[in-house]
């Protein structure tokens, strides 16, 4: 069922874990926009792809590679009465993701899948929204699941991504080896190493129409680095993962803070729409 690369991601961050601690579940960059601790950071990147979708009451949104469940847990209460969908390979994410929704109270529907991002377990045009938090770069591949993703949307549904590429391709030997290596560490396919025209690209040829993009690398890279190097947040990777997965997990953060600093590296938070098949109204 599982392909060889959703097995390396399902490794890579089904390591122990927990959601009360002081990240509460959350694994994105944050966007650190007045932030002054990570989970604020996190929690603020999913209200802006959030408020990119114009997410209201009685929408029906797809989560693709949904984590510990804390980004969808927050939609309910920022956005209100939604359908939620959310789904992930790694099995231990959607374990503790169901166990934090447990305990959750409200309005709105939320329902959990170990799932691939890249073979969508729902019909054609069953969603009117879909979000996929910094996560596309990891699929095998971003095509893959931005075909699905338009497959089981709606005609006029809109989908908004925290995404990342590259800002130029890497010039020299040494940058070659820097972007090979921060690839190769963060389980990121080759064929998702691409720069910004190629993304605007691969949109137009599934068939999407562009919204909105927003470079915001300086505001997620940096903080999320500093804030994981605290010696707090250090006991509690080695309290999780071990010394050796907290020492590997530090080497991957320095690697894409390298590739980053090298200015080789964007973040991005995108929306897009599929246009109605009747020509009608698409959301723009």
């Amino acid at each position: 069922m599982w392909t060889g690369h959703e097995r390396m991601i399902d490794r890579l961050y089904g390591h122990g874990g927990r959601s009360d601690d002081s990240h509460r579940g959350y694994m994105n960059f944050g966007l650190w926009e007045g932030a002054t601790d990570y989970a604020s950071a996190a929690e603020h990147l999913v209200e802006r792809l959030g408020e990119a979708l114009e997410l209201a009451p009685g929408a029906r949104v797809v989560d693709a590679a949904c984590g510990r469940g804390s980004q969808d847990l927050y939609l309910l209460r920022r956005f209100g009465a939604l359908s939620v969908d959310a789904l992930d390979v790694t099995k231990r994410n959607i374990e503790l993701a169901v166990a934090q929704a447990e305990a959750r109270t409200g309005p709105g529907e939320l329902r959990f899948h170990h799932a691939s991002a890249t073979r969508l377990p729902f019909a054609d045009a069953t969603f009117s929204h879909a979000i996929c938090v910094e996560a596309a770069h990891h699929f095998d591949t971003r095509e893959a699941y931005l075909r699905e993703a338009y497959r089981v949307l709606m005609p006029g549904g809109r989908i908004a991504l925290a995404d990342i590429v590259m800002r130029r391709a890497p010039r020299t030997r040494t940058e070659r080896a820097l972007v090979g290596t921060a690839a190769a560490l963060w389980r990121i396919p080759q064929a998702n190493v691409v720069t910004l025209v190629d993304y605007r690209a691969l949109l137009a040829r599934v068939g999407f129409r562009l919204r909105t993009i927003e470079e915001v690398s300086a505001r997620t890279f940096p903080g999320y680095y500093e804030a994981q190097r605290t010696p707090a947040r250090r006991r509690e990777l080695v309290a999780a993962r071990g010394r050796l997965g907290a020492t590997v997990g530090a080497v991957m953060n320095f690697a894409a803070h390298r590739v980053y600093r090298a200015g080789l590296l964007d973040y991005l938070l995108v929306s897009a729409v599929k246009p109605s098949s009747g020509g009608g109204d698409d959301g723009g």
